[in-house]
């Protein structure tokens, strides 16, 4: 079985590709957060892929994969691959600490970058030659976890990073700055796509319920009219969503 969290797509993207290419099956993890775990997919091999956030994990992640019921269907073969824009860091380590095990094999997979709160996110030419490259690399992926090949990479750098940047994703992970301007249509997809229940429509307006949430900035990237901002400098930044790339390609 393969679980996957991703924002915009390009984990999931991953995931699927991975899961076709191998005989597996993906699930997303924030539809089976607090139910019963899939009883399908290969049981002998057990995959995470996510996006790694501030050199760590993604607090769904963390939470999913330090409860014992996925400790219980772990397979004998446990992978993970980690989407990012430059460096994996030392998340895989802290996956492993969350499990309760070793992992055997670990890969970095670089995308198009999105996090749209701290930096303008990728072209959409810039985009394109990324996941083009990505491809490259999904394939060797693949042909590891079909060889079980048992791999893992780590650094001191990636090490130092997790340790010091990995502590303030629980202070920035704030919902404060977290509006939708005059362009809102009143859609509601923002309240839909959140994995946190974090965003209500009141009035035909979201708004912002709970004081914390992923980050993984699906509300952001994915608004149809481009009204959703993170304070003031967001407004001028690009969109990303792996969706709205490949329908377009």
């Amino acid at each position: 079985m393969i679980f996957y969290f991703s924002g915009t797509g390009n984990s999931r993207y991953a995931a699927q590709k991975i899961a076709a290419m191998t005989g597996d099956r993906a699930y997303d993890i924030a539809e089976i957060t607090g139910g019963d775990l899939p009883g399908d997919g290969n049981a002998d091999v057990t995959g995470f892929i996510f996006p790694v956030y501030f050199s760590g994990l993604p607090e769904i992640v963390k939470r999913f994969a330090s409860d014992i019921k996925v400790h219980a269907v772990l397979g004998t073969y446990v992978f993970s691959v980690i989407t990012c824009g430059a460096s994996p860091a030392a998340a895989d380590k802290k996956l492993a600490k969350a499990l309760g095990v070793n992992i055997d094999y670990s890969a970095s997979l670089v995308m198009p970058d999105n996090y749209i709160v701290a930096y303008n996110p990728s072209t959409r030419e810039k985009a394109l030659d990324t996941l083009a490259a990505a491809q490259g690399e999904i394939d060797k992926i693949c042909n590891d976890i079909l060889n079980r090949r048992a791999l893992v990479k780590s650094s001191l750098k990636g090490s130092l990073s997790t340790a010091f940047v990995y502590p303030l994703y629980g202070v920035f992970r704030t919902t404060r700055p977290f509006f939708a301007d005059e362009k809102c249509v009143g859609c509601g997809k923002c309240e839909s796509l959140c994995p946190d229940s974090a965003i209500k429509l009141k009035g035909g307006i979201p708004e912002w319920t709970k004081p914390r949430c992923q980050h993984c900035v699906a509300c952001i990237n994915s608004c149809p009219v481009d009204a959703i901002q993170f304070g003031k400098k967001t407004a001028e930044r690009n969109r990303y969503c792996i969706e709205k790339l490949i329908s377009k390609k």
